[in-house]
């Protein structure tokens, strides 16, 4: 028989799925730096979560956050783990501490307490497999254990004393305890619960995989547990090499389709559907998919009928031209009446062609990226300008305010030459593909050509022009080749993203001095002159996400600062997406990786922080 040539099959892998977990219940156990993570985890993808955790051990910052932020949605129990609650509904778990698992002895009955009663002969656990918690596992491993709980959990026994289903969905154990942890292992399996247990991959029915999400893009990256670090690595480099906007593109994509399933219903046309869509998302670039709005999607649905797949182009064309014509039809020849004595005359007036349009920079400060903190004047420039070209991190709310063509930065890259990938070479010796300053030398080189072209160009800058903004650099750039620059301000995240936290700069008692510094310096290094403690100092720091381990270290090292002075990370400010997240100068950089902050952030540091964020 002749095999054909199909790929072969490659044992070893994990089947990688995308689990909804809506509404489920799930079950953490521990409160630290790994257990925040998971919570995260659950928390994005919906679920109901019960965090177990002692009330003598101390919760991360981010897991009390949460817990105090989503009370429909977690409860904490603060005890010991106890056998009932992996067989206890969401809301129902009893606050009673068990006894001390030392206290368990040969002599003691141990209950697997909500499931099935079996005879007390059955669920006394023998010496020899006695749990302490300085020696011998807790792991229900020995004969006569195992057929007590194949006894408790028989097949034909509700595992929750009813028909609705399980009480627990799913199962994380993240603890240091290792005993511990393979009795809630043990227990889990045999309540077929999937459970995880950290750092021990013998022990999981799945992995965690390192996730980028942008919007409903979610990509994941599994090392079957061998390489959590690595699996970090190889995320931030997809992360960084995906086309720009790729995250709204997926969300227009799904906007379009539901609105195709709504105009061609039925299952006859599904074929048709996903042949049609599919050419649309491989024909289209990601960008001009993101820039799809009610109009453009109109236009492109007109031709699934025929199963035509219009341009890009073509839909921009067929806008304007539905927009020419419009204007053509309002459009009156305006008149003047001239009146001389008694006579009235009636005299059409004759618009005059206008001159060569004059070449115009403006810098404008974009403010924190909220579109109705904007000035007037830098709403209305966005309408008038020929070009618009963008900071990179401006969010698309304020771009789309620009009625011209628009120019947006690109992401720096980082990538290894030949020689780098074949040895071993420290961070600072890295080649950069795009650097901080390539891109303004590109941002530069996209307004000056707009500039010889007579246009009116808008170079578009994050918060305000001088303020950590390369204004002045830019001014003195164009003066060289000819061209002055207007300059319209805007409002500093440095001022705006304190304030949407509700950390008050200055306070009297509290704050009379305010810094505001860069952890970005020349090269990608760390400011070297951070201010010394001063307890009525705050100090506010832009693009500091990438070092607040650095930070952290050298004010409380090198500057005198003490470890528990309140700092804020506000992250996105005065955007939707905006978060807020409490810290200590100590865990900054814990809550940062924890919460997995992004730029654009800010950091507060200073006693201010806890005036009206206590509590």
């Amino acid at each position: 028989m002749v095999r054909s040539a199909i790929d072969p099959i490659r044992p070893g892998a994990s089947l990688i799925l995308a689990w909804q977990i809506k509404q489920k219940h799930v079950v953490i156990i521990g409160g630290g730096f790994v257990a925040a993570g998971r919570l995260v985890n659950v928390l994005e993808a919906d679920a109901k979560v019960t965090v177990i955790c002692p009330d003598n051990e101390e919760l991360s910052e981010t897991v009390r956050q949460h817990l105090q932020d989503h009370p429909q949605t977690t409860r904490l129990v603060p005890r010991e783990f106890q056998d009932s609650d992996l067989t206890t509904p969401f809301g129902e778990h009893t606050l009673t501490k068990a006894a001390p698992v030392s206290q368990v002895t040969s002599s003691s009955a141990f209950t697997l307490e909500g499931l099935p009663t079996v005879a007390a002969a059955a669920t006394t656990i023998s010496s020899n497999s006695s749990i302490s918690s300085g020696h011998a596992s807790p792991a229900l491993s020995d004969a006569s254990t195992t057929a007590t709980l194949e006894s408790a959990l028989s097949l034909d026994e509700s595992l929750d004393g009813s028909a609705s289903g399980p009480a627990v969905d799913m199962v994380l154990s993240a603890i240091d305890d290792i005993p511990l942890s393979t009795h809630i292992y043990n227990l889990s399996k045999r309540l077929r619960i999937p459970v995880n247990i950290a750092d021990v991959p013998p022990q999981c029915d799945f992995y965690f995989c390192s996730t980028h999400r942008d919007k409903s893009l979610q990509v994941a990256v599994s090392t079957s547990g061998k390489g959590p670090k690595l699996a970090n690595l190889v995320r931030r480099h997809i992360a960084d090499h995906l086309p720009n906007r790729v995250g709204e593109a997926i969300e227009q994509v799904g906007i379009l389709r539901a609105k195709l399933r709504k105009m061609a219903p039925g299952p006859e046309v599904g074929p048709k559907r996903m042949g049609w869509m599919s050419r649309i998302c491989e024909q289209w670039r990601m960008e001009d998919l993101a820039t799809l709005e009610e109009k453009s999607m109109q236009i492109v649905l007109s031709g699934f009928k025929d199963n035509v797949v219009f341009s890009y182009e073509q839909v921009q064309a067929k806008i304007a031209e539905a927009e020419s014509t419009l204007a053509e039809t309002e459009k009156i020849e305006p008149k003047v009446v001239a009146a001389a004595g008694d006579l009235t005359a009636e005299q059409t007036i004759t618009q005059v062609t206008p001159a060569q349009k004059c070449p115009r920079l403006v810098l404008v400060g974009a403010g924190p990226g909220d579109p109705e903190l904007l000035t007037l004047k830098a709403a209305r420039l966005l309408e008038e300008a020929d070009l618009v070209v963008a900071d990179r991190l401006i969010p698309m709310e304020v771009i789309d305010l620009a009625k011209g063509e628009v120019r947006i930065a690109p992401k720096k890259r980082t990538v290894l030459t030949v020689e780098q990938k074949s040895a071993t070479v420290d961070q600072d010796t890295l080649s950069t593909a795009i650097t901080s300053d390539d891109i303004q030398d590109q941002l530069n080189e996209w307004c000056l050509h707009g500039l010889r072209e007579g246009k009116t160009v808008v170079r578009l800058k994050q918060g305000d022009p001088f303020i950590f903004g390369r204004g002045a650099e830019e001014i003195l750039f164009f003066r060289e080749h000819g061209f002055d620059a207007e300059v319209v301000p805007g409002i500093s995240s440095a001022i705006s993203a304190p304030l949407s936290a509700n950390v008050p700069l200055t306070h009297r008692g509290s704050s009379n001095q305010v810094v505001i510094t860069t952890a970005q310096v020349k090269g990608g290094r760390l400011s070297d002159n951070f201010p010394v403690y001063d307890a009525q100092k705050t100090v506010v720091v832009l693009m500091g996400v990438g070092k607040a381990k650095e930070i952290s270290e050298m004010m409380q090292t090198d500057l005198g600062w003490p470890a528990n002075v309140p700092a804020v990370i506000v992250e996105n400010a005065h955007c939707a997406n905006e978060r807020a997240m409490d810290a200590t100068l100590s865990t900054l950089a814990q809550v940062v990786e924890e919460q997995k902050a992004v730029p654009p952030s800010v950091f507060v540091i200073g006693w201010a922080g806890s005036v009206l964020r206590q509590g």
